[in-house]
Parts: structure tokens; sequence; C-alpha cells
């Protein structure tokens, strides 16, 4: 306790304080500010780190639903191109289909067309026909067709004329021949005179249509052997040869193109 009291004697006291008094106002002023700005700034960081934290919840949130549509929209439109390839191949099958129909039909029409178009000689196959024949002059054709079918009729006529201009004699039996036997169909030639009847033969098989044929060849030594006779039966029908071609195109071309719609 002595040894207290001795220093406390021996220290000078200083009485020039180290600050002014509003020096130290301002300290205590500041010091205490300066906690609260501190505690301010804490409880910010905590909220910006909470707010971050938020931010990355709802980040990861909206990309699970973003990803998970987008999953669907890819689902839909596969389904829908899918579904869309599958109506197009259908529409080229149908397509198709009409093709063969409208083909079908077309050859239908130009059947009936040439069915219902009569036979007939221009002027100048007439006149090939009779020029062709003019080396036979004199010699005896008989004609025959049958007398219900007019326009074999009429083509019997022309042939005819042809015949009267090659100064052949006509041994006219349009419209006589015998519905009841066999029917002839096309232009037939027969005869004794190979020759006449192979002249016949060339001048109305060139011509379109006719269907000119050599059936049978008579005896030549017979006393009542015609030299030759042309039998104008009825009209042949269309020849439709090609239509198994015709259509087994189409189906390729159908099983080409609905090949297009496939993926």
């Amino acid at each position: 306790m002595q040894m207290v009291a001795a220093m406390a004697l021996q220290a000078q006291i200083n009485p020039t304080p180290p600050a002014s008094q509003s020096l130290v106002a301002w300290a205590d002023y500041w010091y205490a500010a300066s906690w609260q700005f501190l505690l301010a700034a804490g409880v910010v960081t905590a909220i910006g780190a909470c707010v971050m934290v938020a931010c990355v919840v709802l980040q990861w949130r909206a990309a699970g639903i973003r990803e998970a549509q987008a999953d669907w929209l890819t689902a839909n439109l596969e389904a829908q191109t899918a579904q869309a390839r599958k109506e197009t191949a259908d529409a080229l099958e149908r397509v198709a289909t009409l093709n063969l129909e409208a083909g079908r039909l077309q050859r239908k029409n130009l059947s009936l067309a040439e069915l219902v178009q009569p036979r007939e000689l221009t002027g100048a196959q007439a006149h090939d026909v009779a020029k062709a024949l003019a080396p036979y002059s004199g010699r005896s054709v008989t004609l025959w067709s049958y007398g219900f079918d007019l326009e074999g009729g009429a083509l019997a006529e022309q042939i005819r004329q042809s015949l009267i201009d090659a100064h052949v004699i006509v041994v006219n039996n349009i419209g006589q021949l015998n519905a009841n036997e066999r029917p002839r169909v096309g232009v037939q030639i027969a005869g004794a005179d190979e020759k006449l009847v192979g002249s016949l033969f060339d001048g109305l098989h060139a011509v379109a249509g006719l269907d000119a044929a050599v059936v049978q060849l008579g005896d030549a030594k017979a006393a009542d052997a015609a030299p030759a006779e042309i039998y104008v039966g009825m009209k042949p029908l269309a020849r439709r040869d090609d239509e198994h071609l015709a259509e087994r195109s189409t189906i390729d071309e159908r099983t080409a193109l609905a090949a297009l719609a496939t993926p």
C-alpha cells in the first residue's frame, strides 16, 4: 500500500487532455452510429444471402418446368409429324387410286368411242384399194354383209365402189349373210384365186380398224369355186391388251409415292 502511494506521488499529472471535448463527442457519436451501420449491413447481407438462395431455388424450379414443357412440345411435334406423314401417305394412295380409276374410265371411254365410231374408207384409202386391184380388172369378187348390220353394210358399199373403180366384177350380196351361222367379225377374205385374195388382203389390211384377215382359200379346181369373196362382218371390239400393263404401272407409281411419306 505504501509502495502504491509512493508511485502515485512520483507520477506527474498531465492537465491537458489528448482530445478536445468536441472531438470526444464526435467520436462517441460515430462509434455508436458505426455499430448501427454495421448491424444494418449485417442485416442487408443476410437478406441478400436469403434472396440469393431464393433465386437459386427459383432458377432450379423454373428450369425443371421449362424442361418438362420442352419435352411435352417435342413429343407433341413428333406425334403430329408422324400423323402428317400417315395422312400424306393415305392421300398419295388415294390419288394413285383415283388415277387408276381415271385411267380405267379413259380406256373404257376410248373403247366405247372406237366401238361407236363407224368403220369407213377415206377417199385416199378407197383410191389405194382400187389401185391395188387394177391388175385384176374383169375378175369376179363376191361381197357379203349382214342385213341387220347397218354399219357393216355401209362399209361394204364403200368396198364395192372401190372394186367397181378397179373394174372388178362385183357379185353384190350385201345384206345377204345368214345370221344363223357362226357370226363373222371384221373383214374376212376367202377364195380360190390366191393372188387376188392376197391383193384384196393387202389393200384392206392397210386400212386401220378394218381388221382384215384371210380365213380360208377355196379349191381352185372346184367348178363352183369363187375367185374371191369378201365378208364384211360385225365390227370387232377394241383391243385392250395393254390394260394390265397400265394398271401395273399405276400400282407401282402408287407404291413409290407412298414410300416418299415414310420416314
